[in-house]
C-alpha cells in the first residue's frame, strides 16, 4: 500500500452493495462539501441593541477560517481573544489596523509592527508560484498570534519584512537599515538566551524555528552563507529533537519554509542539504500517494505524457519514478488552476521535500542523458517550489551545473524534442539574459528540427512532457517569441 508520505491523506470509504447508514452518510457530505457551502453574502439586518453586558472571553466564538480573514480581521480577532471582557454594545471604528489594538511580546515604538502587515499581505504571492492553486490553514494561528506572546519572534518579523522593503524591494543594498537593525539584534540577544536556558519546550516551540528560519533568510539574501548554514544546523537540531519532520503535521508551511531554505543553500553553493543527509537518522519521506487526486482530473487519459514513453523505460529506475511523481504532481497543479481549486499546504510539502531530496543525492555521469534529465527536473521545480530567484537571488552551482550540461550535451545522446523541453524549462527557471549567446541559438535549431512554427505547438510539446503553465506560461513564451523574431531558422 503506497505510504502517504509526511502528512497523510484520509479519504472515507464504503464497501458493499448497501447504503451507508446515516451517520456515515452525513460525514461523506460534510467532507465531500468543506469549503463549498460558503452560502451567500447577505445583507446585515438591522436588530434591535441588546442592554450590554459582560462577556467571559470563555464564551468567545472560536477562531474562523484562516483562509476566509484578511490581515487586519485576523489581527482584530486575535486582539479581542486577548481581552478578559467585552460589550456588545455599538463599537466605534477601529482607528489604524487592526495590529494596533493587539498587545504585542514586547514594547515597540507606534507603527512599528505594521511593516509586518505589508509584507505579510504580498508574501504568498511573491513567495509563493502556486498561490492561487493553495489553500494555507490556520494562518492567523501559526503566524499572526505568536506576534503577541514571543518576543523573539516579534522582533524577527519585524526585521525581516523591513529588510525586504529597505533592501530587496529597492535593490539598492543588502545590508541592514538603521530602522531594522535594533530588531535584528534584539532577536539575536532573546535567541542566544532562550537557547542558553533550560526551559526545552521554548527552544523547540514553532515560533523560535521561524524566528531562526528570518535569520537563515537574511544570511542567504546577504552572502553569508557560512552564517546561514549554522543557523540551518540549529534548525535541524530543533527539527530532530521534536521528533522528525512528521511532527510539524500543525504547521506544514513553517516546515515547507525551513525545507526550502535548505534547498535553496544548497543549490546555491554546492555543499550538500542540511536534512535527509543521513539515511539511518533522517530517511527520505515517501513519495505522496496523488493518484486519487490525478483520478479527479481525467481517469480515462493515462497522465504519462506522450514525449515521456520515449525515455523514462531507458533511464534510471529511481530517476524515472520521480518524474512520474512530478508529472502526476503537474497534472494535478493544472486541473486545480482550471477548475479553481486548491491543493494542500502538505501536498505540496510531501511532493517538494520526498522528490527534490532525491533529486539532490543522486549522482549520474556528467554530459549523460540522466544527468541532464536530472538537472532538468530540479530547475523545473525552482520555478515551482521555491521563492529565491523572486527575491533575487541566483541558484549559481545548480545554473553553473545546468549549463555546462546542456552546452555538452551529444546530440545523438537525446532527442530534439527532450532538448527542446530541457532548454525552455532552463531558459524560464535558473538561467538568465548572460546565457542568451549560447541558449538561443541552440534553441533555434532544435525548434527547427522539430518543426515549431507557433507558440501553440510549443505548448503542446513542453505539456507532452511536462508543464505548469501557471508558473510557466508567461516567461515560455516570452522566451519563445524571442527566438522566432531573432535570425532566421533556415
Amino acid at each position: 500500500m503506497p505510504s502517504c508520505g509526511i502528512t497523510g491523506m484520509h479519504f472515507v470509504v464504503s464497501t458493499g452493495t448497501e447504503k451507508p447508514d446515516p451517520e456515515l452518510r452525513k460525514l461523506i457530505r460534510s467532507h465531500v462539501m468543506l469549503g463549498k457551502n460558503r452560502g451567500k453574502i447577505l445583507p446585515t439586518r438591522k436588530r434591535k441593541p441588546k442592554e450590554p453586558e459582560l462577556t467571559s472571553s470563555n464564551s468567545d466564538p472560536s477562531p474562523p477560517n484562516a483562509s476566509d480573514l484578511d490581515e487586519d480581521a485576523e489581527a482584530r480577532h486575535l486582539a479581542s481573544s486577548t481581552t478578559s471582557h467585552s460589550l456588545p454594545a455599538v463599537v466605534p471604528h477601529i482607528l489604524g489596523s487592526g495590529m494596533s489594538t493587539i498587545c504585542f511580546a514586547d514594547a515597540l515604538e507606534p507603527g512599528t509592527i505594521e511593516v509586518v502587515l505589508r509584507l505579510s499581505s504580498i508574501a504568498k504571492k511573491l513567495l509563493f508560484p502556486l498561490e492561487p492553486c493553495m489553500f494555507f490553514d490556520r494562518r492567523a494561528e501559526n503566524w499572526i498570534a505568536p506576534l503577541a506572546r514571543d518576543p523573539a519572534y516579534l522582533h524577527a518579523m519585524i526585521f525581516t519584512s523591513q529588510f525586504y522593503f529597505d533592501a530587496l524591494l529597492t535593490g539598492k543594498s543588502f545590508s541592514i537599515s538603521r530602522r531594522a537593525m535594533p530588531h535584528f539584534l534584539t532577536t539575536l540577544k532573546l535567541l542566544r538566551e532562550r537557547m542558553a536556558d533550560d526551559n526545552d519546550q521554548a527552544k523547540l516551540s514553532d515560533s523560535t524555528a521561524a524566528a531562526i528560519m528570518g535569520l537563515v533568510g537574511h544570511a542567504h539574501l546577504t552572502g553569508d552563507f557560512k552564517t546561514a548554514r549554522h543557523h540551518m544546523e540549529g534548525l535541524y537540531k530543533i527539527v530532530i529533537l521534536r521528533g522528525g519532520v512528521t511532527t510539524f503535521k500543525t504547521n506544514a508551511k513553517l516546515l515547507v519554509e525551513i525545507l526550502r531554505c535548505d534547498i535553496g543553500l544548497s543549490l546555491h553553493t554546492g555543499s550538500k542539504p542540511i536534512f535527509f543527509n543521513n539515511r539511518s537518522r533522517d530517511p527520505f519521506v515517501p513519495y505522496p500517494y496523488l493518484t486519487p487526486l490525478v483520478q479527479l482530473t481525467n481517469p480515462s487519459i493515462p497522465n504519462y505524457h506522450r514525449y515521456s514513453f520515449m525515455f523514462l523505460d531507458d533511464i534510471d529506475d529511481d530517476l524515472a519514478q520521480a518524474w512520474r511523481v512530478i508529472s502526476d504532481f503537474c497534472t494535478v497543479i493544472n486541473f486545480a488552476v482550471n477548475s479553481q481549486l486548491r491543493i494542500s499546504t502538505e501536498t505540496f510539502l510531501d511532493t517538494m521535500t520526498s522528490v527534490v531530496y532525491r533529486l539532490l543525492d543522486m549522482h549520474f555521469e556528467i554530459g549523460s542523458r540522466d544527468e541532464a534529465i536530472r538537472l532538468g527536473l530540479l530547475a523545473f521545480l525552482c520555478g515551482v517550489f521555491l521563492q529565491w530567484k523572486h527575491l533575487g537571488m541566483s541558484y549559481a552551482h545548480f545554473t553553473s551545473m545546468l549549463r555546462n550540461c546542456l552546452i555538452r550535451m551529444a546530440s545523438e545522446c537525446i532527442s530534439s524534442e527532450l532538448m527542446v523541453w530541457l532548454l525552455m524549462v532552463g531558459a524560464v527557471s535558473v538561467l538568465d539574459e548572460s546565457d542568451d549567446g549560447w541558449l538561443k541559438p541552440l534553441l533555434r535549431v532544435n525548434i527547427g528540427l522539430c518543426a515549431i512554427e507557433g507558440w501553440s505547438e510549443m505548448q503542446r510539446l513542453l505539456k507532452d512532457f511536462m508543464w505548469i503553465g501557471l508558473v510557466y506560461d508567461t516567461p515560455g513564451m516570452r522566451v519563445f517569441n524571442s527566438i522566432i523574431a531573432g535570425p532566421s531558422r533556415a
